[in-house]
């Protein structure tokens, strides 16, 4: 049964929180912008989240967002789409909260820019799973386990370069995926794109469609860049391909963390903010984590939940604030067990 409160006991109960989360975004503007909080909470029925096709097509949040209805009454209308559109949505305001896993992307999304107001506040670190090279069994690039990243990028490119029995599938389309594809081709000091070779294919696709196209590689030798959460969920479908790379001791490289963002209300003040924070406060709770952990596909655990000890597990940067920041929206769900 829903526990759905009213909005002014909510706002009451998170009082302190809502408080210093709202100065630090407004700069000291407070009376105004629990204003525009309070007019927005009034109809928190529903909420638009962007995300990225990992999420969606691995089934996780088909299994989060019932739980957290559940619990609060709040919908989630879920937009999949690559890590570059969630933010594009998020800046225009067309949604009030992103989950994405493009780091670089997300700080500048909270960070000022040009004298603005930042697009999004307060990110916090939800859990990570890592990228994996997919290829056909052929293998003909010669991958070995225990290859460090390093040497299997350089291997794909002389395989597409002067082997020309290696073919890439990129996914192309600005997705948090293609930007970490794109970063491994940097650190070998290599551009796929101005070398022209014929070898490396732009799908401009989501990450079902580029494992479809790799496996329907004519000549078996196809290789992309999946993470794990997504291969998980589609493995079965496409019994020629295999893991072919991953992460190795000592590196992280391959090691992928998901960012929840709330839109900055102050920049666009129609966001439905606290309904947000109590998504927020789900999703970075003991019970959320959880959840998180306890997600499995073939008896395989997809994501692994990291809020507050992401330094640690894949030195991806947080902060004590962050922490302190949600902590109080995780008493919405105590004593909630999986």
């Amino acid at each position: 049964m829903s526990s759905k409160r009213p909005i002014k006991q909510l706002l009451s109960d998170h009082k302190t929180a809502i408080f210093v989360i709202l100065i630090l975004i407004a700069g000291g503007s407070v009376g105004t912008y629990f204003v525009i909080d309070y007019m927005n909470a009034q109809d928190p029925d529903i909420i638009t989240l962007a995300t990225t096709t990992s999420t969606y097509d691995s089934g996780l949040l088909d299994y989060l967002i019932p739980k957290f209805t559940q619990e609060t009454g709040i919908k989630i209308r879920v937009l999949s789409v690559g890590t570059g559109q969630a933010i594009a949505y998020g800046k225009s305001g067309d949604v009030d909260v992103i989950l994405v896993h493009s780091r670089s992307r997300e700080d500048a999304f909270v960070n000022y820019s040009g004298g603005q107001v930042p697009y999004g506040v307060h990110r916090a670190c939800v859990m990570y799973n890592g990228f994996l090279i997919i290829g056909h069994l052929s293998n003909p690039a010669n991958l070995l386990p225990g290859d460090n990243i390093t040497t299997v990028m350089t291997k794909l490119k002389l395989g597409m370069t002067i082997g020309h029995n290696t073919t890439f599938y990129s996914r192309g389309d600005g997705s948090g995926t293609h930007s970490k594809e794109l970063s491994l081709w940097d650190q070998i000091g290599w551009d796929p794109i101005t070398a022209g070779t014929n070898y490396y294919k732009d799908v401009g696709a989501g990450m079902g469609d580029t494992l479809l196209i790799t496996y329907n590689d004519a000549n078996d030798r196809g290789y992309t860049l999946v993470d794990r959460g997504t291969w998980l969920s589609f493995n079965d479908s496409y019994t020629t391909l295999s893991i072919l790379a991953e992460s190795v001791v000592g590196e992280d490289y391959l090691l992928n963390p998901y960012g929840v963002i709330p839109v900055n209300p102050v920049f666009h003040p129609h966001v439905k903010y606290v309904a947000v924070c109590r998504f927020v406060g789900f999703l970075t709770s003991p019970y959320g984590q959880d959840l998180i952990n306890a997600y499995k596909k073939y008896n395989a655990v997809l994501f692994r939940s990291c809020f507050g000890t992401c330094n640690e597990t894949h030195s991806c940067p947080t902060t004590d604030t962050e922490i302190s920041l949600w902590a109080p929206f995780h008493s919405e769900y105590v004593g909630l067990s999986i």
